[in-house]
């Protein structure tokens, strides 16, 4: 039987590959335009990186990371996420000098997570994910959010609605979390087996759990909102005022959690039409105690990631992308392959996708081919044009055909594709 891929990756074909660079360079564009630097991470850490910085009581780190022991008995997980290897390259390389100074990143590429596959769901999925060091104020927020919106604007998704909340800080979160576990200990038995042995460690995910007894339990279920201290409230309340001056619509749950535990104050997530009950495309928030629990300093910090899976299955048009097809098609004569080899690699010097046939086929098989290639224009040599010293440059969309020197074929072949 043929080799096939592991279940739950996927091979991203040429057909798809045009859409999906598109995506990553209108990401590039926008990232340059708020002062975001492209970072490139490790595909595998040391498992604390992410024990750590995830949480040791999350379903990522319990249940879904892929972790092994290398030959020197270290711990390497492959990363499931980029914020937490983020942090480890910030603290490594001291990015957090000189103080108070701001730091804005950016990544794209691939994760890994074992869970069951699942429409836009893989165990090896690319993200593109934004952090920003540095700065504590809602205005930081409110320019990620704004990048974020700029960027799923551009590529047109369907339907996109933005999630809003704050989860409070070290301050109002403890008495919140108090009030949930205790209306959550009276209904225990009433909730999933996961949330049964995490409400009291971690109530917030019960929030996040997509079992719908769950879901009903948590309907009325006591909400951070009505904890936040003095200074969440100042925040939360500035963002929206931000948001709303940068014209950004979006929605305030306040009982919607991330994930992960190393959330802050701000957290949104962004949905998008046609996806069904798994509708998230991106999602992210504030983590101001990250990278000191990482091992570093104080530093605050905001960011989001990005499904490309899902991202791409929500476009809502077709993106404006090259095709991807030759420029050129040399169709040539075996008197004629020392002339069609030159000429091919000077118009391709020239900056002209070319291709051709390897073996010099009929001339009726190569007209085919070259028809069927999607190039724009022939170049056709033969004994009697090797003879002349000419060529003959037809238009393939046009149906039109005109006579060319061989030593001015280059540069008059550069010249049309250029127009």
């Amino acid at each position: 039987m043929a080799i096939k891929a592991v279940k739950g990756v996927k091979d991203i074909l040429p057909g798809s590959i045009g859409a999906w660079r598109e995506v990553e360079k209108r990401a590039k564009d926008l990232f340059a335009r708020f002062g975001f630097k492209e970072i490139v991470l490790p595909i595998f850490e040391k498992t604390e990186v992410f024990t750590k910085g995830v949480g040791e009581g999350t379903d990522i780190v319990q249940k879904e990371m892929y972790t092994f022991e290398d030959q020197g008995g270290e711990s390497i997980t492959l990363r499931p996420e980029g914020t937490a290897s983020c942090v480890r390259a910030f603290i490594e390389h001291s990015m957090f000098h000189p103080p108070g100074s701001v730091t804005k990143l950016f990544y794209m590429g691939p994760m890994f997570r074992r869970e069951r596959p699942q429409a836009g769901r893989f165990r090896q999925f690319y993200q593109i994910g934004a952090e920003l060091y540095g700065a504590a104020e809602p205005e930081a927020d409110a320019d990620v959010i704004h990048l974020l919106h700029l960027f799923i604007t551009a590529i047109h998704i369907k339907g996109p609605k933005l999630h809003l909340n704050s989860l409070g800080c070290e301050v109002c979160r403890p008495p919140f979390k108090a009030a949930l576990v205790e209306y959550l200990s009276v209904r225990k038995e009433g909730l999933c087996e996961n949330c049964q042995g995490r409400y009291e460690k971690n109530p917030l995910r019960v929030f996040d759990c997509k079992v719908e007894k769950c879901q009903q339990m948590v309907a009325d279920a006591p909400t951070i909102d009505k904890h936040y201290c003095p200074d969440c409230t100042g925040h939360f309340g500035t963002l929206q005022k931000r948001l709303a001056q940068l014209n950004i619509p979006y929605n305030v749950n306040p009982r919607m959690v991330r994930g992960l535990d190393y959330y802050t104050r701000t957290v949104f997530e962004v949905t998008a039409e046609g996806l069904g009950s798994q509708n998230s495309i991106a999602g992210g928030g504030r983590y101001d105690n990250l990278v000191k629990t990482s091992g570093g300093p104080q530093v605050p910090a905001t960011g989001f990631a990005v499904g490309m899976e899902r991202l791409m299955e929500s476009i809502g048009q077709p993106l404006e992308i090259s095709d991807g097809n030759p420029d050129v098609f040399i169709i040539y004569m075996e008197e004629a392959a020392d002339e069609a080899n030159k000429i091919a690699g000077r118009l391709r010097e020239n900056g002209v996708k070319v291709e051709r046939a390897y073996k010099p086929l009929g001339m009726k098989n190569q007209i085919g081919r070259a028809d069927k290639s999607g190039a724009r224009f022939a170049l056709i040599i033969g004994a009697d044009e090797v003879a002349s010293r000419t060529a003959k440059i037809k238009n393939l969309g046009a149906g039109t055909q005109t006579d060319c020197l061989l030593d001015a074929v280059v540069e008059e072949l550069a010249r049309l594709v250029s127009r």
